[in-house]
């Protein structure tokens, strides 16, 4: 049975799903606004102790290596029959009422503790929203992290969204400079949404560029869009910052990057994401990594 806390919490989800594809919005939930923050607050809480989520990875093709060499991490929300859904609407609420934080330190933890109990043969990539780059302990918990599950620094780059960086650069200065630090890196998500001047890739130690999907989807049937991209790859890499593309969707979009010198593509057409799950079933109790398809349910424990 639902608690009041999930009936608000999905009614909040479904009006705000609503108002933002422009479908008719007849009553908004009749709470008051302070009662409404803090039962969706109890209810992300709730979320994070009972591990309401997943963790998917999609594969990064090396285009010079024709191979996989990088998985995205990415979240997922299990609903209430047990399936992987979009985080979207639930991290737009969890931004709003300034919870997030709490829920990327929940991928933080167990992404780097599904990394350390496996080879650590590829390099992944991590999401941090925005609004947790303000927190002074986001690296500290980052950094403790690392050193509890053993995970090679070098192996993992920290994404966040061209907007967050621009909107506040001194704090995505510090964050970048602490990553460094680290000996982890930094990749900008979503580039070439957010009218940001190329200029700004010379004021933030940037290592991977992440050309929005926008650009990409039309790529092989739009001139302009093919020189955007061939630009900006080429001042990149005049600038040492790799590049990948997103929303890659043929084989004519994959030749195409490659001949600008793109070095990753991801899509549906290279890769889709697959469950990361950690078994402990063996009496030994030895952990294996494993990917389960996107869309297969796995009964065993998901972290």
């Amino acid at each position: 049975m639902y608690k009041r806390q999930d009936l608000l919490l999905d009614g909040e989800t479904a009006w705000r799903r609503a108002k933002h594809e422009d479908h008719p919005v007849y009553v908004q939930p009749q709470v008051a606004a302070g009662e409404r923050r803090d039962i969706c607050r109890a209810g992300i809480h709730s979320a994070i102790r009972e591990n309401r989520f997943a963790l998917h990875a999609q594969p990064l093709r090396d285009l010079e290596l024709n191979r996989t060499t990088r998985h995205e991490i990415l979240l997922r929300v299990i609903d209430d029959v047990g399936r992987p859904t979009s985080p979207a609407t639930f991290l737009q609420i969890a931004e709003h009422v300034d919870e997030v934080l709490a829920v990327d330190r929940w991928v933080i933890d167990h992404a780097l503790q599904t990394i350390g109990d496996g080879p650590q043969t590829s390099h992944y990539q991590i999401n941090i929203s925005g609004q947790s780059l303000a927190d002074p302990l986001l690296l500290n918990h980052l950094r403790s992290a690392v050193d509890r599950y053993h995970v090679d620094p070098q192996r993992l780059t920290i994404e966040i969204t061209e907007t967050a960086a621009i909107g506040n650069l001194a704090v995505a200065r510090r964050f970048a400079d602490g990553l460094r630090d680290l000996g982890c890196q930094l990749a900008l998500d979503d580039f070439g949404t957010g009218n940001t001047p190329l200029s700004f890739l010379t004021k933030l130690p940037v290592d991977l560029v992440k050309i929005d999907g926008s650009f990409i989807q039309d790529l092989a049937r739009s001139e302009p869009h093919q020189a955007i991209v061939h630009g900006l790859v080429r001042m990149c890499r005049s600038l040492g910052i790799l590049t990948a593309a997103e929303y890659v969707q043929d084989d004519t979009t994959l030749r195409l990057l490659r001949n600008y010198g793109v070095d990753f593509a991801q899509g549906f057409h290279v890769g889709q994401p697959e469950q990361l799950v950690i078994r402990r079933d063996r009496p030994s109790q030895s952990v294996e990594l494993e990917l389960y398809p996107t869309g297969m349910i796995n009964h065993r424990r998901v972290i």
